[in-house]
């Protein structure tokens, strides 16, 4: 008894003691937007930049953990919100969206989840994991 009693004990200063792995936005770093820049497909060599992507997409982040998504192709403009948070991991640092509402423009590999991750890089730059299970490639970089 007294073993299960030092296991457990153990066990919970263990959990009691795990590193919060949240990130705190700076308040002055924001709004950023960011604009879509480099599409890339599931076809070796596809790779799409500037004026020859299919559509023109941007995320704007507020200080306050929501963000706007829209995107323009063609005529036709589609926008979704909904709060953000930002996680640190083993593999760097990502971005966790989740939508108010189911949207056409939700890049996410379980389109039943309001969710979407961006993976954050050093050089202000935001890749989506979409890629992970058939989606595209999508590259952002920082304009603000």
């Amino acid at each position: 008894m007294k073993n299960i009693l030092v296991l457990f004990l153990s066990l919970a200063s263990l959990v009691s003691c795990q590193e919060d792995n949240s990130v705190e936005p700076e308040a002055n770093a924001y709004p950023q937007t960011w604009q879509l820049v480099k599409l890339t497909g599931q076809i070796p060599n596809y790779i799409k930049t500037g004026a020859d992507l299919p559509w023109q997409e941007t995320y704007v982040f507020q200080g306050d953990s929501t963000f706007t998504k829209t995107r323009q192709q063609g005529d036709q403009l589609l926008q979704a919100s909904g709060t953000f948070s930002l996680r640190n991991f083993s593999d760097g640092q990502y971005a966790t969206l989740t939508y108010a509402a189911a949207n056409s423009i939700i890049g996410s590999c379980t389109t039943s989840i309001l969710k979407e991750t961006l993976v954050i890089k050093a050089n202000d730059t935001l890749v989506s994991t979409w890629l992970a299970c058939d989606g595209p490639g999508l590259e952002y970089k920082r304009v603000k």
